[in-house]
């Protein structure tokens, strides 16, 4: 996936796919007065104007109140010509501001699906996961990590255990679906990532992600799926160093067996 700068807090990706799917419009980073001008005008692009154009905003961290006005706008400019505009995968912070101050007039949101997972199993899960966190980062030595969990309705993980990150990491990597950073490419590979220096991983490089991870001083990373018996994937547990790492084959077969044995408990 390429990316490119709107702002220099701003990032966006466009994907073309053949109609209905069209276009797909991700964006990273901050909806701020600095960038909406940047964004309306992406959006309006004579090759949009009459297309479905699908909205992801799922790595927004930070959304003005103004960003609805424009989204409502270009959603309306949009559907004057036959296209359309639909929001889809919101941040959080975007999800707070629309209960603050309502959806825009013309402009589509998609809600997420309600069917996941049922509480108890749900608990058996991130109890796993975090547990197994634990153990490798004792093993590892690692100062920072976090354990996500595959949410089936939406196929995206969702971290619910971390250790040494603050709160621009976290609300980057609220939600994954993509193989922009380690733990997507584990999760979609079904196969461990070990990353011995960020800056200059062929999965960071171009990407919104490395600033992130340097702003965080993540040196090197290992990404590691938990799955069932049958294969199927129950999580991510991430273990993160400030500095580069060299991931000797004895430390890596000792968590692959780690995360291989996790996943066989359930």
């Amino acid at each position: 996936m390429v990316w490119s700068q709107l702002t220099p807090d701003t990032h966006f990706s466009v994907t073309r796919r053949p109609a209905p799917d069209a276009t797909t419009l991700r964006v990273a980073g901050e909806l701020d007065a600095a960038s909406l001008p940047a964004l309306a005008k992406t959006l309006l692009r004579p090759e949009h104007s009459t297309a479905r154009v699908r909205l992801d905003l799922s790595r927004v961290t930070f959304c003005a109140p103004a960003a609805l006005e424009m989204l409502g706008s270009a959603s309306r400019h949009l559907g004057t010509h036959g296209g359309e505009l639909i929001v889809e995968r919101a941040h959080s912070q975007f999800q707070r501001l629309l209960q603050l101050c309502g959806p825009p007039p013309g402009l589509q949101i998609r809600p997420p699906p309600t069917v996941g997972l049922a509480p108890d199993e749900y608990r058996r899960r991130e109890a796993l996961v975090s547990e197994t966190l634990t153990l490798a980062r004792r093993i590892t030595g690692a100062p920072m990590g976090n354990a996500q969990l595959l949410d089936p309705a939406t196929r995206t993980l969702r971290i619910v255990t971390h250790y040494g990150f603050q709160h621009p990491f976290l609300s980057f990597f609220e939600t994954v679906h993509d193989r922009d950073s380690a733990c997507g490419v584990a999760a979609d590979d079904r196969d461990p990532v070990y990353v011995e220096e960020v800056a200059v991983s062929a999965i960071f490089r171009g990407t919104p992600a490395l600033d992130v991870l340097n702003d965080a001083h993540v040196g090197a990373v290992c990404s590691l799926p938990i799955t069932s018996r049958d294969g199927a994937l129950i999580g991510v547990i991430s273990t993160h160093h400030s500095q580069p790492t060299a991931w000797s084959r004895e430390l890596q077969d000792t968590l692959n067996h780690l995360a291989r044995a996790a996943g066989h408990i359930l």
